[in-house]
């Protein structure tokens, strides 16, 4: 076969399997996926060369970008079922352990070329961001220690039947490191590989058969490499979802009260992550999760004090308030923001709400260029460290 004279985007998909399910994600626009090798050279008195180098535990890197259409890509990442989505919302601080599996097509045929494996990736950071003239994204960013590139298919078996034995669908193919499995997610945790007989958070393979030792509750999902290369292309394809939602869909609210003249809301978090290491381990234990930090940017055209009112005391107007100073006292409590996404073919349906419980101003500025129209700019963060997504409203939101 020719070597192809290069590999366009509508040639790779990405696969993120999730502690619940795996799912080919959708309105995907970046993906990257890197290594970082760190490396000391060796010297030594008397030698003018270096002895050799020392390697240390790589450090990846996945990142991807998505138009915001939903919860589907975030219920994955948190490990809920997108069917049956939590009325209550789900928290940032469930964004847990995924696997990112990226599959790229074979140019003359409609099989796999080859895929790349990022094993137990632990979400780090994300970005939401809504422009009055821009598509809604979401961004992801999450760390590791494992990758690979794999020549033949990667398969996702996913059982909801069984207790400690199950038959995998192919034959897997063993791996450098003696493994028979890339990863195996028990109950929403990683199992170790032994060779037979495994205790509590191990399993073991032999032939098509992989056994454990804890008992499956609610499902196990086994990524593997195959033996063969026969799995057939498929596009990426969901027509119950948008294109794409735009600014004019995404109305703004502090404290159920509208906000007119947004030009643009940023939400950034960081899970404040902390690689957990183990002499005698080749790669990562896992990652011990902090308490987030929830931040973001709010600007708008400036009108009047209507919202910086709404800011500080939580409503449009009130009765002997003449001035404001932002950060002036010690602010205990905040008032909530919603960010509201709508379907741009059913307006009247609430595909999405984004809710930062309590938000606090951290900063602001105002600014105004000649010909131009005068503007406030607002950076704020979660003063509870939260930022909760439901998928539609919320019970009692807006009606």
């Amino acid at each position: 076969m020719a070597k192809p004279l290069a590999l366009p985007s509508k040639e790779n998909q990405l696969v993120i399997v999730g502690p619940y399910d795996s799912f080919k994600a959708t309105r995907v626009q970046r993906i990257n996926l890197g290594a970082d090798l760190p490396s000391t050279n060796v010297d030594q008195i008397g030698s003018s060369t270096h002895a050799g180098v020392t390697n240390d535990t790589p450090n990846i890197t996945f990142s991807f970008s998505a138009f915001d259409t939903g919860i589907k890509i975030f219920s994955v990442l948190t490990g809920t079922n997108p069917a049956a989505y939590p009325a209550a919302g789900v928290d940032i601080d469930h964004l847990s352990e995924i696997d990112a599996i990226i599959y790229i097509k074979d140019p003359t045929a409609a099989k796999y070329l080859k895929a790349i494996h990022g094993k137990r990736l632990q979400i780090r950071d994300f970005t939401f961001s809504y422009s009055v003239d821009g598509d809604a994204t979401e961004d992801y960013t999450a760390v590791g220690s494992e990758r690979r590139y794999l020549l033949n298919d990667v398969i996702v078996d996913r059982f909801t039947t069984g207790t400690t034995s199950f038959t995998l669908t192919r034959n897997p193919r063993q791996l450098k490191n003696g493994d028979k499995a890339l990863s195996v997610i028990l109950n929403g945790s990683y199992l170790e590989e032994v060779a037979a007989g495994p205790a509590t958070g191990e399993y073991s393979i032999s032939g098509k058969v992989l056994t454990t030792f804890d008992t499956r509750t609610s499902q196990i999902i086994i990524v593997y490499h195959s033996m063969e290369n026969i799995a057939v292309w498929s596009d990426v394809s969901d027509t119950t979802m948008p294109a794409s939602v735009r600014g004019k869909n995404i109305p703004i609210e502090i404290n159920s009260l509208n906000i007119p003249r947004v030009q643009s809301v940023t939400i950034n978090g960081t899970l404040n992550v902390q690689p957990v290491r183990e002499m005698g381990n080749l790669s990562v234990v896992g990652y011990q999760r902090q308490v987030p930090d929830v931040t973001g940017t709010l600007v708008v055209l400036d009108t009047d004090t209507d919202l910086i009112n709404i800011m500080e005391n939580g409503v449009v107007t009130v009765s002997g308030t003449y001035e404001w100073q932002p950060g002036e006292g010690c602010t205990t409590s905040g008032y909530p923001l919603d960010v509201l996404i709508y379907d741009p073919c059913d307006t009247d349906e609430l595909l999405k709400t984004v809710r930062i419980p309590q938000l606090v101003i951290t900063s602001d500025a105002f600014s105004v260029n000649v010909n131009g129209n005068a503007g406030l700019s607002f950076n704020w963060k979660s003063n509870t460290a939260q930022c909760i997504v439901y998928e539609g409203n919320h019970v009692g939101f807006y009606e």
